[in-house]
This record gives C-alpha cells, structure tokens and sequence, in this order.
C-alpha cells in the first residue's frame, strides 16, 4: 500500500533548531512525500538554514504576521497533499524509524497516532505510555502520550477537525481528546521513536515563571472545554498542576497556592504537593 506522508514543521526564531529536526528528517528510513515549513514571521534570518531546506526540495512559507502554532499547522494541512500529516516542532528530532513505525499503523488501518520519546540531551530518560490505542483514562490523567512531534493522522480528518486556533497552549491534548470521541482508530506507538526538547529557555515551561497569577486563566482554556470529560476529580489535578506547575521557580509563591485553593479548593491543591513529594522520592521521569 501506497501511503503518502506531509510533514508539517512549525517555527519561530529557532533556525539552528530547524537544521537539526530537517536532518532528522533526511535520515528517516522511510521519506515522506513532502515537507511544508510553516515560518510564524520570524524576526531571526534563516538564510543559514535556507540551502538545506532548499536541497531537501521543502516548501518554506513565512507568515506575514505571527499567527500562533495552532493556525500554523491548520495552514500547513490546508495545502499537504499527503494521505497523512505528520507533525514536528522545530526543537524536536525524529529519529531514523519515525515513519516507518508510523507508515506500518496505517497500513494496519490507524487513522491517528501518537509515540512515545527519548529526552533530547539525556536519552537515557524516556517516557512511553505501554497504551496501543489511546484510552479515555490516560487522556483524562492528561497528557501521557507526547506533545506534536509524535502525533500524525489523516489529512482528510484534520481537515473536518483541525486544531483550535482559540487555545494559548494544550492544543495536542485538545485535538487528541476530539479523536478519541470520534471513535477512529486512534492508536499509540509504545516505544520512544522521537527526542524531545525539554525546557527551552523560550519554550513553554519559561514563559509560565515569569507570568503573574492573573495570567493563568488563559492556559486553563483547553482543560476548562473539556470539563465534563475530565469529570470533577481529573479537572481539579489538571488545573492545580497547571496553575502550580514550575512552582519552586516563580515569585509571589503564596498567591500562585492561594489562586489554586480558590480554583480547585484545598485537597486538590494540597494533593500537588504530595505527588510532587513522591515523584522526587521515587525519581519518576519527567512528564510533558
């Protein structure tokens, strides 16, 4: 069977990281049919980068405005001519059997699917949930699969569901939670096929230190859609650990406790605390 994959890459201001998820790409088993490089009107110059995608005969599109990842990657399935699209962030890399191990799932049938993954920079750290197809219980303890540079899916499905362009962050959360309620064939690949950047000094995991307690509402969006999903108890941990999350690193520590008691109560909040206490004790790696 003839299965076409568009990669999608979405970008910001991170060429040196494009060169090494671009070669990435060139080292894959199985070659995708076309790559699509979504430039979310960066102000840093790409031109060092600009031969390789040109050699890789990739189609780089920059945004004349900055209109955020979830659009990027709507516009970049709007024009994928691939049966699937595959994603990739910038700062992630797949490693050499990434699309084969996807291609071989949608042979089989799948119509989305998720990896696990190696902690770019200390590969020894996996994490990989032992799921072959995505459970409501995992999707309701969060995220336990991986973020966008493990996900694919049909384009045809992206196409009727593409991804919420309302939401500040959760957005893969979000879009898996859809599939799973659509009943496809959504399935997980247990096993770390791609590194993960963990804690760029402008990734996600930054910006949320320096914001202000007032701020978090905006984050909250995606757990805050799928409420009744969740149920009371997932909620409640959802929003307590988002709104704690990176704790030790902020400032006005007391009021980012206190905005969790209000928004969750004391249990919730004071069950953070505990699991964190155990994760220390116990050396669990690294969640995303």
């Amino acid at each position: 069977m003839d299965i076409k994959f568009s990669v999608v890459i979405t970008t910001y201001n991170r060429p040196d990281f494009l060169k090494e998820a671009l070669l990435g790409i060139r080292a894959q088993s199985y070659q995708p049919s076309e790559i699509i490089i979504i430039d979310d009107n960066s102000s840093s110059s790409y031109s060092e980068v600009l031969p390789l995608i040109r050699e890789m005969s990739a189609n780089y599109i920059r945004q004349p405005k900055s209109c955020g990842a979830n659009r990027a990657r709507n516009i970049g399935v709007s024009i994928a001519t691939g049966d699937v699209v595959a994603f990739l962030d910038d700062d992630d890399i797949w490693l050499p059997d990434y699309l084969q191990s996807h291609f071989d799932l949608y042979v089989d049938g799948a119509k989305a699917l998720v990896s696990g993954f190696k902690q770019l920079g200390n590969e020894s750290v996996e994490v990989v949930n032992p799921d072959l197809a995505i459970t409501k219980t995992s999707l309701q303890r969060g995220n336990t699969y991986c973020g966008m540079s493990g996900f694919s899916a049909s384009k045809d499905i992206l196409k009727e569901h593409p991804f919420d362009e309302e939401l500040n962050n959760g957005q893969d959360w979000d879009m898996y939670v859809r599939l799973f309620q659509l009943n496809i064939d959504f399935r997980n690949i247990p096993s770390p096929i791609f590194l993960y950047r963990f804690q760029n000094e402008d990734g996600i995991g930054a910006k949320v230190r320096k914001m202000n307690p007032s701020e978090i509402d905006k984050r909250l969006g995606s757990a805050v859609k799928h409420r009744e999903f969740l149920g009371k108890y997932w909620f409640n941990k959802r929003i307590s650990e988002q709104i704690l999350f990176s704790l030790k690193y902020k400032k006005r520590k007391l009021s980012w406790i206190l905005k969790s008691i209000e928004m969750t109560g004391l249990a919730p909040t004071m069950m953070f605390f505990f699991r964190a206490v155990k994760r220390k004790i116990t050396k669990r790696p690294m969640s995303i």
